[in-house]
C-alpha cells in the first residue's frame, strides 16, 4: 500500500490499517472508513497501551501509511480497539481500515460541494475540500481488484457546535455527506456509524443544536446509527477523549456496526 503524506491522510497511530486473517481466503477484503475531526483522529495516549494492545491481532497485519499527521504523532484514535474487535468477530476475512480524520473542521470544510467561503465560516478554508481530499485518497490506495466496504464510522460535530449558523445546518449538510459517501464507494445502503458529539456545553454553545440533528439523522436516514459517547472519559479540555476513553469509544463503534451487519 502507498506511502500518503499528511496532507492527504490525516491521521494518528495507524492511519491505514491492513488487519489481514492468514486464512481470508474466499471472501473479498471488507474496507472500513474512519472519518471526522479530532476525536476520531484520537488524543489516546500511545505510551498507556498495555503491551497487549500494543500488539496486533495474530495473524493481522497493520499499515501506517505515511506521516502521523496530527498532534505528535504519539498519539492514537478510536481504530486501536475497533479494528481488534471486528477481526475478532470477522474471523477468515481481510479487513481494511482507511482512516481520514482532521481536527478542528465543520461539516462546511467536508461539503462535498466545497466552497471557500463557506468553509471560512468555521475557520476551514485553509484545510481546502476534505471531502474531495478522501475521495482521492480512496482513488489512490493500491486495494485488492475487488472489495466491500463494510461501515462508514464518523466522529465529528464539535466545530459546527461552536457556530449557530452551521450548527442549523448540520442535518441537511450531515445528510448531504452521507449520500455522497455511499455514492462514491458505490453502496447506497452503506452503514454509517455517527458518535454523538458531547464536547463541554459551555464553550460549544450550539451542542444541543447538533446533538438534535445527529439524533435526528438516526431516525430519519436509513442506514445512519449513533453511538452513545455518555460516560467516555477525557482530558482536561473536556473535549478530547484520554486513552480510556478513546478506547471505549472504539468499542462502541464495533458493537454498533457489528448490530447491524
Amino acid at each position: 500500500m502507498k506511502t500518503i503524506g499528511w496532507s492527504r491522510l490525516l491521521a494518528v497511530a495507524a492511519a491505514v490499517l491492513l488487519a489481514a486473517s492468514t486464512s481470508a481466503q474466499n471472501a473479498d477484503p471488507l474496507v472500513f472508513v474512519l472519518a471526522g475531526q479530532s476525536n476520531m483522529a484520537g488524543q489516546g495516549v500511545t505510551a498507556e497501551l498495555t503491551p497487549n494492545q500494543r500488539v496486533s491481532q495474530a495473524g493481522s497485519l497493520w499499515l501506517d501509511a505515511g506521516e502521523a499527521g496530527f498532534f505528535d504523532g504519539e498519539r492514537f484514535g478510536p481504530e486501536v480497539t475497533l479494528a481488534r474487535r471486528l477481526a475478532d468477530a470477522i474471523p477468515g476475512r481481510e479487513l481494511i481500515f482507511v482512516k481520514h480524520a482532521l481536527g478542528g473542521t465543520s461539516l462546511l470544510a467536508w461539503a462535498p460541494e466545497w466552497d471557500e467561503a463557506r468553509a471560512e465560516i468555521t475557520g476551514n478554508a485553509a484545510a481546502g475540500p476534505v471531502y474531495a481530499q478522501f475521495v482521492d485518497l480512496v482513488d489512490d490506495l493500491d486495494f485488492p481488484e475487488d472489495v466491500e466496504f463494510g461501515a462508514i464510522f464518523w466522529m465529528q460535530g464539535e466545530r459546527d457546535a461552536l457556530f449557530p449558523g452551521p450548527a442549523a445546518e448540520y442535518f441537511e449538510n450531515l445528510d448531504r455527506l452521507v449520500t455522497a459517501f455511499r455514492w462514491d464507494l458505490s453502496d447506497p445502503a452503506l452503514p454509517f456509524i455517527l458518535g454523538l458529539a458531547n464536547p463541554l456545553p459551555e464553550r460549544y454553545t450550539e451542542l444541543a443544536v447538533v446533538q438534535a440533528a445527529q439524533r435526528r439523522a438516526a431516525a430519519e436516514i436509513a442506514g445512519v446509527h449513533l453511538v452513545d459517547t455518555a460516560g467516555l472519559t477525557k482530558h482536561d479540555d473536556g473535549v478530547h477523549y484520554d486513552t480510556g476513553g478513546i478506547l471505549e469509544l472504539g468499542r462502541r463503534l464495533a458493537k454498533a456496526y457489528l448490530a447491524v451487519r
